[in-house]
């Protein structure tokens, strides 16, 4: 049996990882605009999936899941339930503020709208499913507006 240099044993092994493996073709180009936004000047807004859960939650097709939202100090923890085709989002910020929420779906032409309550509460029904956005308007003039990444009802 021949030894094999250092050299081949890595190239076997990189072949099979190619072959068995391959780095997603869409990899490469994510990674590099991650960086480039980790070194730029820009404040990122990130919004995570903390749960989600297709059970059914009383008919048959229903699901929920949960989203987090962090802006500046304000938190914003949302609870999305689809059933027949229309959802429900229960939302709460911490702190609570005086604030005026509107979902902004992508095909519907008016915007959703609920007031947040004195804890931090609010709920928006009957939104249609697909692309939707929130906008956060605090009630005190001086301080701006701002909107949730897009996500999918």
């Amino acid at each position: 049996m021949s030894e094999l240099s250092r050299e081949a044993l890595l190239g076997i092994v990189r072949d099979v990882h190619e072959r068995h493996d391959p780095v997603p073709e869409h990899l490469v180009a994510a990674m590099q605009a991650a960086a480039a936004m980790a070194a730029s000047d820009l404040d990122l807004e990130l919004m995570e999936l903390v749960e989600r859960s297709t059970e059914l939650v009383g008919t048959r097709g229903s699901s929920s899941y949960t989203l987090r939202f962090v802006h500046g100090d304000t938190d914003l923890l949302l609870r999305i339930a689809v059933d027949n085709g229309r959802s429900r989002v229960d939302g709460w910020i911490v702190p609570a503020e005086p604030m005026t929420i509107r979902a902004l779906p992508g095909e519907e032409p008016t915007p959703h709208e609920a007031v947040v309550s004195d804890s931090g509460r609010f709920a928006l029904t009957d939104l249609p499913v697909g692309l939707m956005r929130l906008r956060l308007e605090p009630h005190d003039v001086a301080r701006p507006a701002f909107a949730t990444p897009t996500f999918e009802i």
